[in-house]
């Protein structure tokens, strides 16, 4: 058994996979991580490896500390991976970036593949069909436009994701609603129409907590996988890890 540790800036992922198939998940805050996990461990007493992709670093010690002595790797792009990247080396790329190209590898290879994550940001990356990864792109997600319009504005009020009825806002609240939803939505298929133009027979896999706002219309022709990082994480620890 594996465990896959997917750590998030507002909730930590972990699942235990038993070979390629996925037999136990857990998602909860990082205010709770250390009993929940404990209990998934006592679950799951057969786990002999385990891969961390933590975003932040912020919890890579007290993880070994309670993993103990079940061998464990870090997500980077030290390991072998499952595809190339022409990302700049002095500009690390981050783990859950790297697990998501990862998935993608594996369940579509030989494949054009625009790989969309909407979570704290908005991440988009393209791998080709040899699977050499082109690089990408970030932009501030839901949460980070309406912090952002509060706390670089004197007026502007602290609100949290409401879908907006109508693209014209008849109140503060209702703009700011509108602003956010309808540019997010116009971002990602402005961006998806953009990659189409250059790469040929593109598949689209739409991820990540936020995903599920846009509004389903959008979502035809468009692959979204809840444990779609876990699969590419399972994957990177099979490379490097013997049997």
């Amino acid at each position: 058994m594996q465990l896959v540790l997917d750590i998030g800036n507002t909730l930590m992922k972990s699942y235990v996979f038993d070979q390629d198939q996925q037999i136990d998940s857990l998602i909860v805050t990082p205010a709770n991580w250390q009993a929940s996990l404990s209990e998934m461990m006592q679950r799951n007493p057969g786990i002999t490896k385990a891969i961390i992709a933590d975003v932040n670093q912020s919890f890579s010690r007290e993880l070994e500390a309670l993993l103990g002595k079940i061998p464990t790797i870090h997500c980077s792009t030290k390991l072998k991976l499952p595809f190339t990247t022409q990302y700049d080396s002095n500009t690390p790329l981050g783990s859950d970036r790297i697990a998501l190209l990862a998935a993608c590898s594996l369940m579509y290879p030989h494949t054009n593949v625009l790989a969309i994550d909407l979570g704290s940001c908005i991440t988009y990356d393209l791998l080709d069909e040899a699977a050499v990864h082109h690089g990408g792109s970030i932009s501030p997600g839901f949460g980070m436009r309406y912090r952002a319009m509060h706390s670089f504005s004197g007026t502007l009020p602290a609100l949290d994701y409401q879908l907006p009825k109508t693209l014209q806002g008849k109140s503060t609240e209702q703009a700011m609603h509108a602003g956010v939803f309808f540019g997010i939505q116009h971002e990602v298929e402005g961006m998806i129409h953009r990659y189409r133009e250059e790469f040929q027979n593109l598949t689209v896999i739409l991820t990540g907590g936020d995903a599920e706002r846009l509004p389903k219309p959008f979502k035809n022709g468009i692959f979204a996988h809840s444990n779609f990082l876990a699969k590419g994480l399972n994957h990177i620890l099979a490379l490097n890890t013997s049997s």
